[in-house]
């Protein structure tokens, strides 16, 4: 999905389906809740990207335009990790944007003592199971995922003559 496709609605949902299920029952954070409250006017991911609702995408450089962006990211975290983010990110080779969960755990591994492993690795098989839940309530809903993209790269490459990359036993013809 273009990036001006994606919708304050769309995120709004995401949003909603992510907290239903990181937190489901428990109080959302106040913090989380601060980051929620977006600006009335800004209706399209680019405007409040632009509002900078998200986290910056590289905290070291300059302001660098949505649309130069490869990623998006909002801190909502879980009751068990506070760093977990929801994610828009663009495809590569594409200019298509897909939600994603970004656990943001995996670095910690390489910090841990060793009496702290089996805890970590917990956490981040926790983290796993709640991304894939809230991924699949996200394709449910129809929002764009990764898997949704990739759906909907091979149904078109079905309806085609073959599977993409497939030239039906031509050979290519190259400009000399």
């Amino acid at each position: 999905m273009a990036l001006s496709a994606v919708t304050r609605a769309m995120l709004e949902q995401a949003v909603r389906l992510y907290l239903e299920e990181a937190y489901g029952g428990a109080r959302v954070p106040d913090k989380v809740l601060a980051r929620l409250a977006w600006p009335a006017a800004a209706d399209t991911l680019e405007q409040l990207a632009c509002a900078e609702v998200f986290d910056p995408p590289n905290p070291m450089a300059d302001d660098v335009p949505p649309a130069q962006c490869d990623r998006l990211r909002l801190r909502l975290g879980n009751p068990r990790y506070p760093h977990m983010k929801l994610g828009v990110d663009r495809v590569p080779d594409s200019g298509d944007w897909v939600l994603v969960v970004d656990c943001h755990d995996r670095q910690l591994m390489a910090a841990v003592q060793e009496d702290e492993r089996a805890a970590l690795e917990a956490l981040i098989r926790s983290n796993n199971e709640l991304k894939a839940r809230i991924e699949r309530r996200w394709a449910e809903a129809g929002l764009p995922t990764f898997e949704q993209y990739i759906r909907s790269r091979l149904a078109r490459g079905a309806r085609g003559h073959g599977a993409a990359g497939d030239t039906g036993g031509a050979q290519p013809k190259f400009s000399s």
